[in-house]
This record gives structure tokens, C-alpha cells and sequence, in this order.
């Protein structure tokens, strides 16, 4: 099973959710693009189906029952929007302990709003050997019956927010260990391979175990970039995203980067050895992943740019400077080179 391919039969089960509502089955699957040889019963579940599929029902299925939480089980449902509203809680966080604080926070709030009482405890522990521990729900907070694998849910919201947690500081949030409060399934080869550690089952908890220097990592993301994700969420959460497929190379330039694009582009050479690399090993690493010092460059530049043009308040003249354009004119064909449209045009089209 690649990390681009999840089973059918969390495919199947999002069906089941659709259909159980009343949904014609068919039409979903016309309308993601899923082949109708897979709505077959006797059909193997165990065969893997494309991520981008995946995502596709998840989303339907999600904006068909206006819940944000359905794909991963959980009993209590999740009204739409929910999400957006904890990520820009969590973004002006100091540092990634601060955002799972928070992001506790707002979950034990939610709950609490729906009149259930909520059992408080900490989201957050530390052993003496610096090992950090971050609780999820019980297991009994996840629906679970004979149509729906009980790993399902609480494993995949785990690896979610792992790989939430891992975007919000630009690098992959290594794991030492995962805990679950179910014992032992017979095959545990999809879970091991989910999160590339330790597994133990039979727990008192179900938490991630990370070492605790990443509770200081500072995140690298602001409200603009914010816009940006959420705009194709939640597709990085629940395939293979940028920083493990990578191996982190462009998210480590980024940060290098910043938010100011006033200071002069670092050269290749520069970045090289930002990164203790050689020109040679970083252009390597950035071709292994289908893209150039330039191809970054550009992209990054023609970012901040679009984010910079949504904002009427500002003159072109004033974003070229901020850009670190000597001449406005020299924006003017940058920005036309990478989007075919001139400041002007880009930002008629998008206020």
C-alpha cells in the first residue's frame, strides 16, 4: 500500500454514511469519479484506492451532512467551519505546545456546548526522559460497531493531526511511539506503516509520544498561508503531504525564507549553506521532488505577491517595493511571466 493509496474499505465506509442517510450512492460516486465497479459488494476491500478519491468522498460526503468530523468517526458531530475557526486560534500561537493547548482548549469547548459533561484533564504530559505525551478522545468517543473498524477512526485522527501539527512548524513532527486503548488487531501492518514508530496497544490512553524540543518549535505560518490551506483542506491532512514526501527540504527553505520578501533572495549558494548542504545535494534533493531553486523562487515570490495584491488598502507600486523590486516595472513582468495576468488584472479578478 503506497502513501499516495488508501483501502476501499474507507471508501466503502464513507458510502455506507451516504447511503445511510438516504444519498444515492451512485450519483456520489459519478460525482468523485470513482468507478462503479468498486460500489460491488463481493468486491475486495483490501485493494487500494488513489488518495486524491479518498479526499474527493470525504469532502462530498462531509459538505452532504455538515459534519466536519464524520470521516473520522467520531460520535459527536462537528458543525462546518469549526476547523477554520480553531486554525486561526492556533496560528498566533508562540509555539506548536501553545497550539496543542489551544486546540485542547477548543475541543473540550465544542463538546461542552453540545451539554455533555466534559471529563477535564490535561492534553499534555512529560515523562522524566523527556518524551511528551498528547491525549486524544477515548476510544468510546468514536462509533464503533460491527460495519466500521474500530481503528479506523482513532488511528486516522491521530495521523490527522500529526500531519496538521507537522504543517503548522514546516517540518515532520517525528513520533517515538502511538498509543492505543484497544488491544492488539491481528494485522497491524497499515498502522505501523501510518506512523513509522513504535505501536502499542492495551493503553491507558490514546496519545502520540514526541520528544519534547518540538513543544518550543515555533510555526511558520500566518494568517495569508493560513487562507491558502484551508482553501484545499483537508487534502494535506489526509494524504502523504509536502514535508514527508520531501523529506522536509522545501519546507526547511521556507522557513529560512520568512514572510519578508523586502530582503534580497538568498542565492543557491546562500541557501546551500543555510541548509549544511552542498549547492550540488540541494539541487539533487530539489529535483528528486520535481522542482528547481528557481521553480521555488518564483513560486514563493508570486505567493506572497497574490496575498499581497488581496489586500486592496495597498498600492502595486507599494507590493513591488515590499516584493523587493527595485522598479515596479520589473513586478509588473515578473508577475506576468508566472500568472499570465498583470498586478492589475489578478487583483480585479480576485475583489
Amino acid at each position: 500500500m503506497s502513501s499516495e493509496t488508501v483501502p476501499l474499505k474507507y471508501v466503502k465506509t464513507f458510502m455506507r454514511v451516504a447511503t445511510a442517510q438516504g444519498y444515492d450512492i451512485e450519483r456520489i460516486a459519478l460525482a468523485i469519479g470513482l468507478d462503479s465497479a468498486y460500489l460491488q459488494e463481493n468486491i475486495d476491500q483490501s485493494q487500494p484506492v488513489s488518495a486524491e478519491i479518498y479526499t474527493r468522498i470525504y469532502t462530498h460526503v462531509m459538505d452532504l451532512l455538515q459534519d466536519e468530523c464524520f470521516g473520522l468517526n467520531l460520535k459527536q458531530k462537528v458543525p462546518t467551519g469549526s476547523f477554520r475557526i480553531m486554525c486561526r486560534s492556533l496560528v498566533h500561537s508562540a509555539n506548536l505546545g501553545e497550539a496543542m493547548e489551544r486546540a485542547s482548549e477548543f475541543h473540550t469547548f465544542c463538546r461542552s456546548l453540545s451539554g455533555e459533561t466534559v471529563a477535564l484533564r490535561p492534553s499534555l504530559t512529560h515523562s522524566e526522559d523527556n518524551r511528551v505525551f498528547y491525549h486524544f478522545p477515548d476510544t468510546s468517543d468514536f462509533l464503533i460497531d460491527e460495519e466500521n473498524d474500530p481503528f479506523y477512526g482513532v488511528a486516522n485522527c491521530m495521523s490527522v493531526w500529526r500531519r496538521f501539527c507537522s504543517w503548522l512548524i514546516g517540518r515532520q513532527l517525528d513520533l517515538l511511539e502511538v498509543h492505543f486503548q484497544l488491544p492488539a488487531p491481528t494485522d497491524r501492518r497499515y498502522l505501523k506503516k501510518l506512523y513509522n514508530c513504535s505501536v502499542k496497544f492495551s493503553q491507558k490512553y490514546n496519545a502520540i509520544v514526541f520528544d519534547r524540543q518540538y513543544l518550543t518549535a515555533s510555526l511558520v505560518h500566518d494568517e495569508d498561508s493560513l487562507k491558502e490551506f484551508l482553501r484545499s483542506a483537508p487534502y494535506q491532512l489526509l494524504v502523504t503531504s509536502e514535508f514527508e514526501s520531501d523529506d522536509g527540504i522545501v519546507s526547511q527553505m521556507r522557513r529560512i525564507i520568512g514572510h519578508d520578501m523586502s530582503r534580497e533572495f538568498p542565492s543557491v549558494i546562500d541557501m546551500a549553506s543555510a541548509l549544511n548542504l552542498s549547492v550540488r545535494t540541494l539541487r539533487r534533493r530539489l529535483n528528486e521532488v520535481g522542482t528547481t531553486y528557481q521553480e521555488f523562487k518564483d513560486k514563493t515570490r508570486c505567493r506572497s505577491a497574490k496575498q499581497l495584491l488581496a489586500k486592496p488598502e495597498l498600492k502595486i507600486n507599494a507590493i513591488a517595493a515590499l516584493l523587493g523590486f527595485d522598479e515596479p516595472s520589473a513586478f509588473h513582468r515578473s508577475f506576468k511571466k508566472w500568472t499570465q495576468q498583470t498586478p492589475g488584472e489578478y487583483r480585479q479578478s480576485i475583489l
